[in-house]
């Protein structure tokens, strides 16, 4: 056995409640990542059951470049369970997918948002979905291809970063509570991609050098607004203004829809300094656009709020990050009476985006998170729902 091998099995062999010959439910897209995952596993002794979720009519997504779950995706993973000898199921989830997910999406650019439908996947199919299925299977685990550390220090489980802060998820997984991290595995939380790939071909994996895939799954279009188009839910409301924050219409927008926080390309405005979408207003029909200045903002408030181990009794001081590629910054996060919160950064923050998550946390530890409802703080933008 390699060293590197050793090294991955290691935390597989020493997890405070899982036993040798235990089911497990791994979920498996046909990547690399899900695919060493289940492999670690079934070498660590564990009964694995392959799992492939069958979201959304895949119809034209074949081998559709730089997408997740295509029809060769599911085969690769098939070929995967049958090489190493455990068996591999695919379920169908496509009625949940499209309403917790898919109508999630459309709703939240119908709503003026930046939707994360990525997250939603997560929370409300592979660690909800995903979970009851493996209970009626009678498997105690579920297990993922995800770059997230989960330990179980003084009776609670914790969710950290991964080793490798180039790969790390965290930011996606911040809606887990001690009920379902009991019940999760991330077998890669201690290894860095190119590792990944490295024990993929010492596993003897087919697929050792795939390309990862990146690109929203169910978005075959090139651009988002042309998914909404062909959904029939482009909204009717026809040309709309394209206004500066200092109430003058610089042009005329084709679709409030078509554009999102921060945008500086294709406004088809001319104006002496660059211009941003720093709002979308969707009762008025209006694109507001200013400086770049214009998109620091200092306060947000975010709903529909979890928490890893309970919500605060009160502020809380830690760091907040409000997209995935951000690094976190200082905030205190202050509860309020309808059950939100107000998260009040001690630096401006860039393009701060309703529809897209914030997630807490504390040298490196997840706390919870939850979704931006409201920005405040920055120009055009008042302390409405604080």
């Amino acid at each position: 056995m390699s060293t590197l091998l050793d090294t991955a099995l290691a935390p597989l062999l020493e997890h405070p409640t899982l036993r040798r010959g235990d089911r497990v439910l791994a979920a498996m897209s046909g990547g690399v990542d899900s695919s060493v995952m289940a492999a670690l596993l079934h070498r660590a002794g564990y009964e694995v059951i392959g799992i492939s979720m069958q979201l959304f009519d895949k119809k034209g997504l074949q081998t559709s470049e730089g997408k997740c779950c295509t029809l060769d995706d599911f085969q690769d993973a098939r070929r995967v369970a049958y090489d190493l000898g455990f068996a591999h199921y695919v379920m169908d989830f496509e009625e949940r997918f499209r309403t917790t997910v898919i109508e999630g999406f459309i709703q939240g650019y119908l709503d003026g948002e930046t939707p994360s439908p990525c997250i939603r996947c997560n929370q409300h199919l592979k660690f909800s979905t995903l979970m009851d299925r493996a209970e009626a299977l009678g498997a105690a685990f579920v297990a993922t291809g995800h770059y997230a550390t989960i330990s179980h220090e003084d009776g609670r489980w914790h969710l950290r970063k991964a080793s490798d802060p180039a790969k790390d998820q965290s930011y996606f997984l911040f809606h887990h509570h001690q009920a379902t991290l009991a019940r999760t595995l991330f077998p890669l939380a201690h290894l860095t991609k190119p590792e990944v790939r490295r024990l993929g071909a010492e596993l003897g994996l087919h697929l050792a050098e795939k390309p990862e895939s990146q690109e929203i799954c169910f978005v075959t279009q090139d651009r988002y607004d042309a998914f909404l188009e062909a959904e029939g839910r482009a909204p009717g409301l026809g040309d709309g203004d394209i206004r500066h924050l200092d109430g003058r219409v610089l042009g005329r927008h084709h679709g409030y829809w078509r554009h999102t926080i921060g945008q500086r390309r294709g406004l088809g405005v001319a104006f002496a300094d660059p211009l941003y979408v720093i709002r979308l207003e969707p009762a008025t029909n209006t694109v507001w656009v200013g400086g770049e200045a214009d998109l620091f903002g200092q306060e947000l408030v975010a709903r529909e709020l979890t928490w890893v181990d309970g919500p605060p009794e009160g502020p809380l001081a830690c760091e907040a990050r409000i997209r995935s590629r951000s690094p976190e910054a200082e905030a205190l996060v202050i509860p309020l009476p309808d059950g939100r919160v107000k998260v009040a950064f001690a630096e401006p923050q860039r393009a701060i985006a309703p529809g897209q998550a914030v997630v807490f946390y504390q040298d490196g530890e997840v706390l919870g998170g939850g979704w931006i409802d409201v920005c405040a703080g920055r120009p055009g933008i008042g302390p409405s729902g604080l």
